[in-house]
C-alpha cells in the first residue's frame, strides 16, 4: 500500500517542508516559468528549494 507524505528536510533530517517561504525577487522574475518553490523545515526552520512537487510516495508497511 503506498501513502503520500511531505519531503524530509534536506538539513535536519527530521522535520518535514511544511511551510511555503518567499522567493528572492530575481528568481521570481527570471525563473518564474519552473516549478520550483521554496519551503521551510517544521522543526529547523532552515530553507531549502523543491523542484516540483513537496509530497512523496512511501511504501507503507503492514
Amino acid at each position: 500500500m503506498e501513502t503520500r507524505q511531505k519531503k524530509s528536510c534536506p538539513h535536519c533530517g527530521k522535520g518535514k517542508l511544511t511551510n511555503r517561504a518567499r522567493r528572492p525577487a530575481l528568481m521570481k522574475a527570471t525563473l518564474f516559468w519552473l516549478p520550483i518553490k521554496r519551503y521551510s523545515c517544521s522543526i529547523c526552520d532552515k530553507k531549502s528549494y523543491v523542484y516540483g512537487s513537496v509530497w512523496e510516495t512511501v511504501e507503507k508497511k503492514d
